[in-house]
């Protein structure tokens, strides 16, 4: 099980899309730039661009063209003062994912950790199997995307094996979730905070916001 360790970075977005025109999370380089200025006025220092890749449509290395293109145009266009984007992916699981041909370049940039995104139904067996075999690669470090979205049974499951989980910050906010993930996040469980924006949406409205109440409740904590 994941050692007890509840500090999280406020200021990395582990889980945003903001390149332009990769997937529906940006239309445009003008909204992908809104999307930077707001995680900026929120003290976010490092966003890693997290574009959806679906094994059954592409392959990695199509994607990885799409994305590069997509990230050069949004670079091109960013200052010294901006905060700094890495690459990575959301990653759409799919049953044996561990033999897909160059899944370590999924992973966040300069590290080995995959961002995985599992179904809105039931996991079956065999996928079970995949997450299993994924989690015993020594070249891999699985991080569940917005974990707040599934079944708590099955997340109790990922803990017990010692699975690394992501939240959203919009869930820390909502009454009925807001127990759960304060609880991974204090326990260790939550390695990192994802905006997850699409678009403009509310911005980073959620982030001040969620980043207050992480300091009061972690003070306490402390306390």
């Amino acid at each position: 099980m994941i050692q007890s360790n509840p500090v999280i970075d406020c200021t990395l977005d582990r889980h945003a899309h903001i390149l332009p025109g990769c997937d529906h999370g940006s239309d445009s380089l003008e909204t992908s730039l809104r999307q930077v200025a707001m995680a900026k006025a929120v003290g976010i220092t490092t966003i890693c661009a997290t574009p959806h890749f679906y094994p059954h449509k592409e392959t990695v290395a199509s994607f990885l063209t799409r994305r590069q293109y997509a990230y050069d145009e949004l670079r091109g266009s960013l200052t010294d003062d901006d905060p700094r984007v890495i690459l990575g992916a959301e990653v759409l699981i799919c049953e044996g994912m561990e033999h897909l041909d160059g899944l370590h370049s999924l992973c966040r940039e300069g590290t080995d950790e995959l961002l995985l995104e599992m179904p809105f139904y039931r996991w079956t067996e065999s996928m079970w199997d995949t997450i299993y075999t994924l989690h015993e690669m020594e070249d891999i470090t699985l991080i569940i995307a917005h974990a707040d979205r599934y079944p708590p049974k099955d997340i109790e499951r990922l803990i017990q094996e010692g699975i690394s989980l992501q939240v959203n910050v919009e869930c820390i906010l909502k009454l009925l979730s807001r127990k759960r993930c304060l609880s991974w996040i204090k326990k260790g469980y939550a390695a990192y905070l994802g905006s997850d924006i699409h678009m403009l949406g509310k911005g980073y409205r959620d982030w001040e916001k969620c980043k207050k109440l992480l300091t009061r409740c972690l003070s306490q904590q402390k306390g």
